[in-house]
């Protein structure tokens, strides 16, 4: 069975099992609520540290930095919470065993019926349903007779169900941080001056709008994020412009910046409907102690015969980055071209 069959198999056994508590809710669904890169997870406080390590077979991106920063944070709560946090936006109820005192079971237990149930010990230890008690949610729940049982399962599924969570966020954040409240006054400007243009969310500003070297640089404090854009006519497609690149980039149109070579990548990758060059790693202020992670795409496009390279970095000293950079590549893959 491949990846796409199992993952319509856990959710044939989500219609099917969660029926018989979502059909009395017969409102209007509202939004989910919480962070969208957070994983409320309802479980025992005996079994939190084998979950733990069983989520991290499946959410195990990080974002490098000298400080790493997983893309997802796991947040523990206690299953008697379960009403009041129903409509978090990623919620997971897990449980190990078949114990009658372990409260996640009983909740498991009651939510998916016996039969259901018993199908999580002996077959299926994911059962995976979208916007089951709010618009926008995934709802997990991760149960089997052994530990060993469920990593086994995520060890061959994983993949496909962050793939799952994964596009959940975009489509959140693709609603509420590029869809509404765009700027389309300036959108239509870039279009007019250069023939291509990307998504503005209200509160940007355009910072750098230089036509003689086709540079183009945008963005907002609080945290401080940047979106540049920088052309050529013709195909400067290849991997020694990249390596070029990480070399003067920064440093021509930022002034003070780099990019740190001990954490620089490069590499072939798909951006847009275009192969291109991702250069990742960390920026750095040249003459202060200012700096943060980065991503760049240099791709040609064959319709308007033109070269671009398309980089975005956070600066968020203390705070959360791992959550911005998502953000931003869903903001840097709106960029259209005529």
């Amino acid at each position: 069975m491949n990846a796409q069959q199992e993952m319509n198999k856990i959710f044939k056994y989500s219609i099917i099992y969660l029926l018989t508590f979502s059909i009395f809710s017969c409102d209007i669904k509202k939004d989910a609520i919480g962070a969208n890169d957070d994983l409320v997870v309802l479980a025992a406080k005996e079994d939190r540290d084998q979950i733990r390590s069983l989520l991290s077979v499946v959410f195990n991106d990080t974002l490098m930095t000298p400080a790493p920063e997983p893309f997802y944070n796991v947040k523990f709560a206690d299953p008697s919470s379960y009403e009041a946090l129903k409509t978090q936006t990623n919620l997971i109820i897990a449980s190990i065993g078949d114990y009658e005192l372990n409260p996640a079971t009983k909740l498991i237990r009651d939510l998916l019926g016996k039969k259901a149930f018993e199908n999580t010990l002996e077959n299926n230890p994911i059962v995976l349903s979208k916007d089951q008690f709010a618009r926008n949610q995934l709802f997990m729940i991760m149960s089997g007779a052994k530990e060993s049982d469920i990593r086994e399962y995520l060890l061959r599924n994983g993949s496909a169900i962050k793939k799952e969570f994964d596009e959940n966020f975009d489509n959140k954040q693709s609603q509420y941080f590029l869809d509404s409240k765009r700027q389309e006054d300036i959108e239509a400007q870039l279009i007019t001056d250069y023939s291509w243009s990307i998504n503005i969310p209200w509160g940007w500003e355009v910072i750098r709008n230089n036509p003689d070297s086709n540079f183009v640089w945008i963005g907002q404090e609080m945290p401080f994020r940047w979106i540049a854009v920088q052309w050529k006519e013709g195909n400067h497609f290849s991997k020694e412009v990249a390596i070029d690149i990480s070399n003067s980039f920064p440093q021509t149109y930022f002034k003070s910046q780099q990019y740190n070579k001990e954490f620089l990548s490069i590499d072939w990758v798909d951006y847009r409907e275009d192969a291109a060059y991702r250069l990742s790693g960390l920026w750095e202020s040249i003459d202060q102690a200012k700096g943060g992670p980065f991503v760049g795409y240099l791709f040609y496009d064959y319709a308007s015969d033109k070269t671009f390279y398309v980089t975005y970095m956070i600066f968020n000293p203390g705070g959360r980055k791992a959550f911005y950079m998502k953000q931003m590549e869903l903001f840097i893959k709106t960029l259209k071209v005529e």
